[in-house]
Parts: structure tokens; sequence; C-alpha cells
């Protein structure tokens, strides 16, 4: 590393923001700075009536954001299956706007209640998007107090159903850990990307 320090920073949104142009005008410092984002995707507990600015088709404005790395937290549960075909939509974006240069990454910190972990995950991986390189494990812990035995068991539920998925180690490895590094920008991509085009 030549000194500098990833940083990454969360964003809750549970108010109007002016719809998406702000979200992706917000964006762009970021990705001028090589910083990546996580923004909250999903139910937020907050006891707020906060869901409508929280579903994954809300971010489609981040197409516009050059070079930004973005993260969708908690698989956006429960709407697990609108982030998938979010995801596939900027992939496939590349293919007919060689511009595009935003990446997203799923979150899998659980937002998921144990019933639903299994169908999320196997959906996100057998989809057939190219998400190897781009799905992060995180624990929603905080680092004073950090819950071991409840981020162990999740881990432990994760592995089995990858066990079931058949997910390659080098996916696993990458998801528990090689992604993120990527995500901050510690490390580069590594191979091509395989982007998903209409009528495949």
């Amino acid at each position: 590393m030549d000194g500098r320090v990833a940083f990454s920073f969360s964003l809750l949104l549970d108010r109007p923001r002016g719809a998406g142009r702000r979200r992706a005008g917000g964006g762009g410092g970021a990705a001028a700075g090589g910083r990546p984002i996580l923004f909250h995707s999903g139910i937020l507990w907050d006891g707020r009536a906060s869901a409508s600015y929280n579903h994954p088709e809300q971010f489609e404005p981040l197409l516009e954001v050059a070079n930004l790395r973005f993260s969708l937290a908690h698989i956006s549960w429960p709407w697990c299956d609108e982030l998938i075909a979010v995801y596939g939509k900027f992939l496939n974006a590349r293919t007919s706007r060689p511009e595009v240069s935003v990446e997203m990454y799923v979150d899998l910190t659980p937002g998921t209640p144990p019933i639903y972990r299994r169908d999320a995950l196997t959906k996100l991986f057998t989809v057939g998007y190219d998400v190897g390189q781009n799905a992060i494990f995180g624990s929603d812990c905080c680092a004073a107090g950090y819950n071991t035995s409840w981020t162990r068991e999740w881990v432990q539920r994760d592995n089995g159903i990858y066990d079931e998925l058949g997910l390659k180690p080098a996916v696993r490895q990458a998801v528990f850990g090689e992604n993120l590094k990527r995500f901050l920008g510690l490390i580069p991509r590594t191979g091509e990307r395989v982007l998903p085009r209409q009528g495949e």
C-alpha cells in the first residue's frame, strides 16, 4: 500500500432526499477520492416510516457516478429479488454503455432472518450473474463488544448453505475477505467480468 488509508462509511436513508438525482450527486465526492460507500438497503429498524427510501431500485441513479464503488447492505431484505435484479442491471449497463464504470457490491450482513437466508443466498449465487467477486460477508457487530458467538453462527449457517450450493473455496475466500479488500480499494479485481446480455 502507498500510505493511503481506505475509508468507508454507511449511509442510512430514513426520509426523502430529493429522490435519486441527489443520491447520485452525493456519490461523486467519494468516487473522486477513491472511497467506497456502504448504503443501508432493506427494512430499517428505526421506528419510522422509512422503507420506501431503502428499496434497491432507488439506487439506480448511481449508474451515472463514474468510478464509484458502492454496496447495498443486508442483501436488501426483504427485497432480495429486487436487489439481484438491480445488480444484474448494473452489470448489463456495461454492455450498452462502455463508459459506465460504477461497481456495485452486495453486502451479506444478516438482515435476512435465518428462515430467509437459504433462499436469498441460493438466488444470489445461482442466478447466473458474476457475483463471486462482489459479495461481502458482514456481521453488523460493533468492534467494541463484538459478538463473536453470534457471528460464528452466521458464518456456520452460510457455509452450510454454500456446501449445498457447491460454492468453490476460492469464492468463499473472496466473500469472507478478499472482496472487502477490493471494495476498500486495497487490492485490484482479478479476471474478466462476465456481463449478462439480453437474450442470453
